[in-house]
């Protein structure tokens, strides 16, 4: 008859087949460990570890709760169930076990690193810097920590620490694809898409089954207005997660600036198989139904959405949108007032209701809504665009210059937002009244003589998607005096980073 003695000869086999990744064997000897002495706690805590690696959460954590019962104050124990509930999800639950781990060992720290991730998952970003903090206080060359602390910065805004945090990461183990990820997503952040592709490029290199990296480098290809690289690279987090609802919906919109409106739909119609209840979702799928024409299907999408979300402001714009499309102006205000009640700081509502007292010849609100979208969106194309051609009507024809200025200096891309008019719905004619009143300004297109004459030139070839031209026209403005040199500048340096 066998001993209780007999279970460590498993247990340490058990601990051999997990290191060499045979985690079916490594189970089997656990349990056969267990059979042979159940009171082991270590055994427990081993097999708990198997079972989090292929991923079977639950049955990890009955076996770390087992581990804790034979042996309540060993903090590795809560360290380890932690992670398991992090992984599912449940990050009350994982921050109690870290804050055990760190009561019981306040020198640990892989807990405090566990508990700031749990923290920035949770959005309490202050808290996840403060725990990360002190995992690098206690371990310099945490990695992980330098990693996590950047994603918290990534979150609040703080890019240029975040950057800082996972560059230090990478330093200290340089194939480390989260933290080039997570650097990306910054740089991202930054409107430096380039260099964001660079870094996810990297982490998928590190690891192709990356799902994340695929989907942020798709998210930049997009913001580039490279829509086919974005689709395939939403095409690879599907292939990797066919149940990924949010892919569908970033492919379905790339597929919408294409202007591939029925493979959109069929991509949003997944999205909402798969998860009926996120108001996104019906939003996007009402858009392409409007851009398609078919306004009342549009409508009923965004009053899914609104059913869903009674607070989405982005579903009343679109029904705004559409009612104006359709001349009833009426409806459309209404829309756009309750979009703006919800929250007085949507800068798209003011915009938006803007734009229909400018077509309903009511200047003076109009001019109103679109100073107040402005002041809260100070670095939005799109209004300088609608206020300067309003401007331009109405003759004040300078405003309307520094406007289309404006517009064309803080545009996205320039291809998409000017030349394919993916931001002016219901307003052709804008980009050629306002290429024609900045010509007016120069005293000979074909051969421009002043640095006024280069400079306005420059903004024309913008206008016209020339960035080329644009940037020798601004380059020679500079050297001919032009008097507001800053906004040249802003020009050239805006030329050098789009790209």
């Amino acid at each position: 008859m066998l001993s209780p003695k007999d279970a460590s000869i498993y247990n340490n086999r058990g601990y051999t087949y997990y290191q060499r990744g045979e985690y079916d064997k490594a189970l089997a000897d656990y349990t056969e460990a267990i059979r042979l002495d159940p009171t082991d706690n270590v055994i427990y805590y081993n097999r708990g570890i198997a079972y989090n690696k292929i991923g079977e959460y639950d049955k990890a954590i009955r076996d770390y709760d087992e581990a804790i019962t034979l042996n309540p104050v060993d903090a590795d124990i809560y360290n380890n169930r932690g992670g398991v509930y992090y992984r599912k999800g449940e990050y009350d639950k994982a921050i109690r076990d870290y804050d055990e781990a760190t009561r019981l060992n306040s020198v640990d720290a892989s807990a405090y690193n566990g508990r700031g991730a749990a923290y920035r998952a949770k959005g309490e970003y202050n808290r996840a810097i403060a725990d990360c903090s002190e995992a690098i206080r206690l371990n310099s060359e945490f990695a992980a920590a330098y990693n996590n602390r950047g994603s918290a910065y990534d979150a609040k805004g703080e890019y240029d620490r975040a950057i800082a945090d996972c560059n230090e990461a990478i330093r200290l183990d340089p194939d480390f694809a989260a933290a080039y990820n997570n650097r990306g997503s910054a740089y991202d952040a930054k409107g430096k898409y380039d260099r964001a592709i660079a870094d996810y490029d990297e982490a998928i290199r590190l690891d192709p089954e990356f799902a994340a990296a695929y989907n942020n480098r798709g998210s930049a290809y997009d913001a580039k207005g490279e829509y086919d690289k974005a689709i395939a690279d939403y095409g690879e987090v599907i292939r990797l997660d066919p149940e990924d609802d949010a892919a569908y919906n970033n492919r379905g919109s790339a597929y919408s600036e294409k202007g591939e409106y029925e493979r959109a739909i069929k991509d949003y119609n997944e999205a909402i198989r798969l998860n009926p209840t996120g108001p996104i979702v019906y939003y996007n799928r009402g858009n392409s139904y409007y851009n398609r024409g078919e306004c009342g299907h549009a409508i009923v999408n965004y009053n899914d959405a609104i059913r869903l979300d009674s607070e989405h402001t982005a579903s009343y714009n679109g029904k705004g949108t559409v009612y104006s499309s359709m001349g009833e102006y009426d409806k459309a205000i209404e829309n756009y007032n309750e979009a703006i009640r919800i929250n007085p700081e949507d800068a798209a509502a003011y915009n938006n209701r803007g734009y229909v007292y400018d077509e309903t010849g009511e200047y003076g609100r109009a001019i109103k809504d679109y100073n107040e979208a402005i002041r809260l969106a100070p670095f939005h194309a799109t209004t300088y665009l609608n206020r300067g051609s309003m401007c331009h009507a109405t003759g004040d024809c300078d405003r309307a210059i520094e406007d289309y200025d404006n517009a064309v200096r803080l545009c996205h891309n320039y291809k998409t937002d000017f030349m394919d008019r993916n931001f002016i719905h219901g307003a052709e004619g804008m980009v050629e009244g306002a290429i024609e009143l900045l010509e007016s300004k120069i005293s000979d297109i074909d051969n421009p003589q002043s640095a006024a004459d280069y400079y306005y030139t420059g903004i024309v070839s913008l206008f016209l998607n020339d960035r080329l031209v644009a940037e020798r026209c601004f380059e020679w403005a500079l050297e001919l005096g032009y008097a507001e040199r800053k906004k040249v500048e802003q020009h050239l340096e805006n030329l050098r980073n789009k790209g």
